[in-house]
């Protein structure tokens, strides 16, 4: 496997996080080299609603919190796999947050 770094997808993480929750408020999109995180930015909820992609050794990680708990978590072993994953967590976040 080639070392992935998630940050030289920076601009495609903003891209996704700008089209799914525009019209949300208070939400933050975190990017760094080995993790990128869409999550609801608020200081009353100490678990807030997230979708996580991660690189832990040679396994991509997508977590999907629903904002009570861990609701979903894939492991994924090829990149485009995950990120078809995180866009489907981030869609499905989107919606849960319009509703709530």
């Amino acid at each position: 496997m080639t070392k992935i770094n998630i940050n030289k997808d920076q601009i495609k993480f903003e891209n996704l996080h700008k089209s799914f929750f525009s019209d949300i408020k208070n939400t933050v999109c975190l990017i760094s080299d080995n993790s990128v995180v869409i999550q609801a930015d608020s200081k009353d909820n100490s678990d807030p609603a997230s979708v996580e992609l991660s690189i832990v050794g040679n396994e991509y990680l997508i977590y999907f919190w629903d904002g009570y708990s861990l609701a979903e978590k894939i492991k994924e072993e090829d990149y485009e796999s995950a990120l078809l994953s995180f866009k489907k967590f981030a869609k499905k976040l989107a919606k849960n947050l319009r509703r709530f």
